[in-house]
Order: structure tokens, then sequence, then C-alpha cells
């Protein structure tokens, strides 16, 4: 039998090798408790699931799986872009021709017939285009057409005035007329028949001169008097056909010309109804 020194030790050493298994046991289960532990442990486990699932995703193909919507859904890209064809429209060949002269019937147009269209619609574009090349070089060439008009209205103009001062050195007196005007023969009867004035007034037709159109726009600038019959003496206006007659009638027309004539009216005096 063992002793009482050897039954202790042996008791002491089986305590103590229960307490280092208790001990080791008790420390695992804390370390398993753990958060760390734990995470650690799932991203692991979902990693290992994720590289499966590409695997099995790689070898086997999904029965749900339409590679003609994915291949839609990601087109190749390439550099070179294929010009649009236009889809050719059945109207576009078809006519319809009379059968019998009542019905119509629709066939389809020749090669020859669609050429011929095609012709005559490029023949109908080109005075449109020819147009539209004239129209700049229309407009480029007004502007030196209003320069023109300009430069012939501006001599006609000078040459108006010319002509002007060339008639009022005719006589003191000149009366401005025109031959169907009424008032303008009233005007002339008045100072050819009724008085004797020398020198004799001197009567220009403006329907009748070359120049008259212009000759009639001066007098407008020069005497402020644009209608017809327009009386000057000496360059001055004394009105027109009812000036003149109220002239007349009230005994004033001897003494106006007299006035306004100066020395270059020599005689003026109202002729009795014997002469």
């Amino acid at each position: 039998m063992f002793s009482q020194r050897r039954m202790r030790l042996l008791v002491i050493a089986v305590l103590v090798i229960l307490g280092v298994a208790w001990y080791y046991s008790s420390d695992a289960r804390s370390v398993q408790n753990q958060q760390f532990y734990r995470s650690t442990v799932a991203a692991m486990n979902a990693q290992k699931q994720a590289k499966e699932a590409q695997a099995a995703a790689a070898n086997i193909p999904a029965p749900n799986r339409n590679p003609i919507k994915e291949d839609l859904k990601h087109p190749m890209t390439d550099d070179k872009i294929a010009p649009a064809i236009p889809k050719a429209n059945p109207a576009d060949h078809l006519e319809e021709i009379p059968i019998a002269g009542r019905t119509k019937m629709t066939v389809s147009k020749k090669p020859e017939e669609e050429k011929e269209g095609l012709e005559e619609k490029q023949q109908s574009q080109q005075p449109q285009q020819q147009q539209q090349q004239e129209q700049p070089k229309q407009q480029e060439s007004k502007p030196q057409q209003v320069e023109a008009e300009d430069d012939a209205e501006a001599e006609a103009h000078a040459h108006a005035v010319a002509e002007l001062n060339d008639i009022l050195k005719r006589a003191p007196i000149i009366i401005f007329s025109k031959s169907y005007c009424p008032y303008s023969a009233k005007a002339k009867s008045i100072l050819l028949d009724h008085y004797s004035i020398t020198p004799a007034p001197f009567v220009v037709e403006l329907d009748q001169h070359p120049h008259g159109r212009m000759l009639q726009a001066v007098l407008a600038e020069t005497t402020g008097r644009r209608t017809v019959p327009n009386v000057l003496v000496n360059g001055k206006s004394i009105g027109g056909g009812d000036d003149v007659t109220a002239l007349d009638g009230r005994d004033e027309l001897t003494s106006t010309l007299r006035d306004l004539g100066g020395k270059w009216v020599q005689e003026v005096h109202r002729k009795d109804s014997s002469d």
C-alpha cells in the first residue's frame, strides 16, 4: 500500500491537472465568445463562400441568363461608325395605273422610271440653286446701282441749277408754267395780254422742257413753291395764278413788278381797252 505521503502527492497532482485543464478550457471559451473572434470567422466564411460562388458561375451557366440581352447591354465599341442606311419605303416603288379606264392597279415602278423621276427632281432643283447663287451677286450689285443713281441725280440737280440761272438771265420776269394747266393760262393771260411790260416776260413750259421735272424741284428749293404757275421777278416769286389775279384786282400788280424789277423793268403799265 501507498504511504500517506505518496497519497497526498498523488491527490495534489490530480488536483493540479484538473485545475490546469479547467483553466485552459474556460480560457478557450472566453476567446470564442469575443466579438473580434466572431467577426474574423464570419469574414473568412463569407470570403470562402464568394470564391465558391464565382467558381460555380464560371463553370456552370445560370438558367435565367440571356446572353443576347447582356450583349445588348454592353455593345462592342468600334472606332468606325457605320453609315445609316435608310429603310426602303415600299410606297416609293409602287405606282397606280388605270385598267380599262375605270379601276386602278398598284404595280412596282421600273428602275428606268425611278431614274427618270430622280433626274426630274435634280433638274427642278437646279434653278433654285442657281437663284440662290445669283442672290448674293444681286445684293452686291444693289449698292453700286444706288450709288450710280445718286450720282446721276446729283448731276441732274447741278445741271438744273445751271439751267435755272441761264433762264433768269433771259428777262427780269419769268413765268414757269405748264401748257395744260388752266391756272398757268390765266396768269399768262393777265401778264401778257392785259399789261405792257418791257422787256416782255419769258415763259418756260416745264412739261415741254427736257429738264422740267428737275427744274420744278429746284424752284421748290429756292422759292418754297412747287406748283405752277410760279411767277418770278428778279428771282423772287410773287405767287401763282390766284396771287397774280388778286394783285391785278387790287390794281397792285404794276407797282409790285416795278418795285421788285427795279431798273431791269423798263416799262410796265396796264393796257387800255382801246389797245
